[in-house]
């Protein structure tokens, strides 16, 4: 018996998790590409209501992970029939057909590769040149050749440092309120929306990241790290940071422990195994001793900020352990731009500098810490900086007459530390 024509209903243009939840379902009622017709329709309130196609029949079936990733982009194409082509390309993996994301000599993927291209040559348009004035709200405008606005609102939140804007495309204008993303009707103009940003809640169409398509290029791609201004954006963009090939081999980015505004800084060497797993710096044994000492030396966290030069985890591994390996100068230098625009955003009047690999990074040069120890040190930027060593060398001492003395000099660097804080800086 024939199958009678399926009618599909996206919210929009990019509505991968729509398109993805109406293809499994069709695929598995064995709908023929050709007798599914495709639309959008944002005041749909069910994106597959209307599909006409009876319950799935056959059995749940696996979508290659190369497949859903070109899907991703290609649904960004400014392109009537990527729905459908999309569809057939399903439809063929799960009917038994593998790797068909390699076959470049198949016509639905060289067609689906021409139109990736043609996304992430707009991408990256998008990126380098969409200019949002620094205001409180900020208003650009865009024509592109595909639908690219959309999957790269989180990049354009990050490089607003989250304030609150909006952008307009012949086709739609997309509205970040600086908590929520919202799609506007076509030819919505955004210097005319409401000045009372609780009423911009709401409005449109909200999109929620989780079912947006990822962009086709990385969010680091064409990121400037110097343009972030706030530190929640400047974490938000660090978690995805694949520049160096160290970050696909640890668990996430260990980024910082603090706030901007926090009258010292600690800056230590990268995060331990502990810290790769739980996603904070010094929480481990060396970290757990810091704590202990900086109360000693009568300094509060309020006052801290605590952060590594290196942001991914180094290691060897042996059998089932990670064992610490000394970050290379080329892990330095790729994290260099996250730490400058850390010192910038969070401002210390003194930079605590734990061990030679972050005095290095700080310094720009090669740091020998008996040299250099315990003596204020005038940083460019007006700050004061102050060499010691990290506290993982106190646990590496060969005896307890050791460790006794080098836990007490440490202390009395972080004293000097808090003795050359403005006494205006010190909480109460």
């Amino acid at each position: 018996m024939p199958h009678a024509h399926a009618r599909v209903t996206l919210a929009h243009e990019v509505d991968f998790a729509g398109w993805r939840t109406a293809t499994r379902r069709l695929v598995m009622a064995g709908q023929p590409a050709g007798r599914i017709a495709w639309r959008i329709d944002a005041r749909t309130a069910d994106p597959i209501e209307d599909q006409g196609a009876e319950a799935p029949e056959g059995n749940p079936f696996h979508v290659s992970r190369a497949l859903l990733d070109l899907a991703e982009t290609v649904i960004q194409a400014r392109d009537p029939d990527r729905f459908a082509l999309l569809y057939r390309l399903v439809q063929r993996n799960a009917a038994g057909e593998r790797d068909l994301t390699t076959r470049t000599d198949d016509p639905d993927i060289a067609r689906a590769l021409v139109l990736t291209q043609a996304v992430r040559d707009d991408t990256a348009r998008l990126r380098a040149h969409l200019e949002l004035p620094a205001e409180d709200m900020a208003i650009g405008q865009w024509t592109s050749e595909s639908h690219v606005l959309v999957p790269n609102a989180r990049f354009l939140t990050i490089q607003r440092s989250l304030r609150p804007w909006a952008v307009s495309t012949p086709d739609e204008t997309l509205l970040w309120t600086g908590r929520s993303l919202h799609l506007l009707p076509p030819g919505t103009d955004p210097s005319a929306l409401p000045t009372d940003r609780e009423s911009w809640e709401g409005t449109g169409l909200t999109l929620r990241p989780a079912d947006l398509p990822r962009p086709a290029l990385r969010l680091t791609e064409g990121l400037d790290i110097a343009r972030i201004d706030s530190l929640p954006a400047l974490i938000a963009a660090a978690r995805d940071c694949l520049i160096c090939p160290m970050a696909r081999q640890t668990t996430q980015t260990v980024f910082s422990d603090g706030r901007p505004g926090a009258a010292l800084m600690l800056v230590g060497e990268q995060p331990g195994d502990q810290e790769d797993r739980v996603g904070r710096p010094f929480v481990g044994p060396a970290g757990q001793l810091l704590d202990r000492t900086l109360h000693e030396a009568g300094i509060t966290r309020d006052a801290v900020y605590v952060t590594n030069a290196v942001k991914h985890f180094r290691f060897q591994r042996r059998g089932t352990r990670r064992l610490h390996e000394k970050p290379t100068v080329e892990n330095v230098t790729a994290c260099a731009p996250w730490l400058a625009a850390e010192r910038r955003i969070v401002a210390p009047r003194v930079l605590v500098m734990l061990g030679a690999t972050a005095a290095g990074a700080v310094l720009g040069r090669s740091v020998t810490i008996g040299r250099e120890r315990s003596r204020p040190i005038p940083l460019a930027d007006g700050s004061t900086g102050l060499v010691t060593v990290h506290p993982s060398f106190l646990l590496r001492q060969p005896d307890e007459d050791a460790r006794t003395r080098e836990y007490a000099r440490f202390v009395a660097d972080l004293r000097l530390a808090r003795d050359l804080l403005p006494a205006a800086t010190l909480p109460s």
